[in-house]
């Protein structure tokens, strides 16, 4: 079997526990409930994003906020989104994109971080097991809370705090495994390692290409790694080496120079913008406590490379260069609120940080496997492997083990996708949605035509604003008098009996109710 083919199948057999997750996904669900597709929270935004381009009335490059209240000037472009704008113009369900689009961009990842080792590793022996350390392998997450819990909380199981120190239970994805489930991150991660695997090859053109990709994709991992590849060339240049052109270094540059005008002055001018960008600036951190666990086993890994090669040995490979400067520049952005202004520092988590000690440590790594084999024989290996494995497998397991009863964006009931059917039926891009519930809100920006008034707490422009008048509307009635001069349609739960009430006062071109909700369409 060809060499080709056999690093295809590797691929897909890595891919196979996120293929396990989305099918715990699919069937481990209450009958009442149907599948949306968005496994997370924020996949909404993502064919939210893409719907704009239809809704637009006519061919656009940018695309406008579908979070705010109106029709907004179109400023912005991200790659993935003009590609999902074309599916959703091809009569592909937007419920239908994400997942197999996930799965796609997550074998491309495989492969491409299978082609990283064999670079990186020319040995052969133990290939395939590092390989599947590489792509699954975490810290010590899980035993480190369960520790955590069994001293802090001993009338507690200790059971219950496996995932008290891994932030958002998980979410954040601090090893490379994990972070491919949450939204696009797969999609920027096979950016990433294509631009790292043509830097290794020394194909410069590729990897500018596919960086300028990527800081058109998203506004952190472009950042990131724009500031890794500055790294790297910083580097090259102290250790006079005349291997990096001189063009890839300006066209490096210019990158960064769009990337910093696009995101920071550009975009900076529309109020609406600022304000989001405002919502997003949050000093959500990765704390010591959580590091030590989930980078220990790969940092002492790379240390003890670093050790056993000599500094200076080890630093002479532009290879290590090249991966020092990628820990480096994903470190300091993890952690920039020490520095400047904090924007969600976690955010350059994502597995960047754990990947790059990784690949630092492979070293010490084959000859740890070496000594383990000879000395204690495959148990040995095995044991290593629980320990590694044991925080995406947790992970993995504890998502699908719980059957799921409850609606959200995740799943809705078939009340709700009637609702939306009535929402659409009568709804244009002029229409203004003001929903009680903001997950219907947020949903209907997919499933509807209209604008949602207040849905997502942090793409919302003035969000905290809109969410007090939603509040008084909701508990007390209180219509604002910015609505009522839009095209309205009012989408209440008939327990918030204030609004409602309120709303009889208005002239109706229609009232409908079904079990838990109440559609009120206003046209002044």
């Amino acid at each position: 079997m060809k060499n080709s083919v056999k690093n295809l199948l590797l691929a897909l057999a890595l891919s196979l526990p996120m293929l396990v997750f989305f099918l715990g996904y699919f069937i481990q669900h209450s009958p009442e409930l149907r599948p949306t597709g968005f496994i997370q929270y924020d996949n909404v935004s993502y064919i939210a994003y893409a719907k704009q381009y239809l809704d637009a009335g006519g061919f656009h490059f940018l695309y406008s906020n579908p979070f705010s209240d109106h029709e907004g000037t179109p400023i912005y472009f991200q790659a993935q989104t003009f590609f999902f704008a074309l599916l959703l113009k091809l009569g592909i369900p937007a419920g239908w994109i994400l997942i197999p689009f996930q799965l796609l961009c997550a074998v491309i990842c495989f492969r491409l971080l299978a082609a990283i080792y064999d670079k990186l590793q020319p040995e052969k022996k133990f290939r395939t097991w590092n390989i599947w350390l590489l792509c699954w392998g975490g810290g010590l997450l899980t035993f480190a809370g369960m520790f955590y819990y069994a001293i802090t909380q001993p009338n507690v199981p200790f059971t219950e705090g496996i995932l008290s120190l891994d932030p958002e239970k998980g979410w954040w994805g601090l090893n490379q495994g994990r972070a491919l489930f949450f939204s696009c991150e797969a999609y920027y991660h096979a950016l990433f390692y294509s631009c790292i695997f043509f830097l290794l090859q020394k194909k410069w053109l590729p990897a500018l290409i596919v960086l300028a990709i990527l800081s058109l994709s998203h506004p952190f991992t472009g950042i990131e790694l724009i500031v890794i590849v500055l790294l790297y060339c910083g580097w090259e240049l102290l250790q006079r080496k005349k291997s990096i052109p001189a063009w890839f270094v300006g066209g490096v540059v210019i990158i960064c120079a769009f990337h910093l005008w696009y995101y920071l002055v550009y975009l900076e001018k529309f109020p609406e913008h600022a304000s989001v960008s405002q919502q997003y600036a949050l000093n959500w951190k990765l704390r010591w406590y959580r590091m030590l666990p989930a980078y220990g086993i790969t940092g002492a890994l790379a240390l003890a490379s670093v050790y056993s090669a000599g500094l200076r040995n080890f630093f002479s490979y532009p290879s290590n260069r090249l991966l020092a400067a990628w820990f480096l520049g994903a470190f300091l952005l993890s952690n920039h609120e020490l520095f400047i202004t904090a924007r969600q520092p976690v955010h350059f988590t994502r597995g960047y940080i754990w990947t790059s000690l990784f690949l630092l440590g492979l070293p010490a790594l084959q000859r740890t496997d070496q000594f383990l084999k000879r000395r204690y024989g495959k148990v040995a290996l095995v044991v290593m492997g629980i320990i590694f494995f044991a925080d995406n497998a947790y992970w993995i397991f504890n998502n699908i083990r719980a059957r799921s009863v409850n609606p959200y964006t995740s799943y809705i009931t078939s009340e709700q996708e009637r609702v939306f059917d009535i929402l659409n039926d009568k709804s244009s891009g002029h229409t203004l949605l003001v929903s009680t519930d903001p997950v219907m809100g947020y949903l209907g920006s997919v499933y509807t035509k209209s604008y949602p008034y207040y849905s997502h707490p942090f793409t919302t422009p003035f969000a905290l604003e809109k969410w007090k008048v939603m509040k008084n509307f909701s508990e007390k009635g209180t219509i604002d008098s910015s609505w009522r001069h839009k095209d309205l349609d009012f989408l209440v739960r008939t327990k918030d009996s204030a609004a409602f009430h309120s709303l009889l006062m208005l002239p109706s071109e229609g009232i409908i109710k079904t079990g838990h909700y109440i559609i009120f369409r206003y046209r002044p």
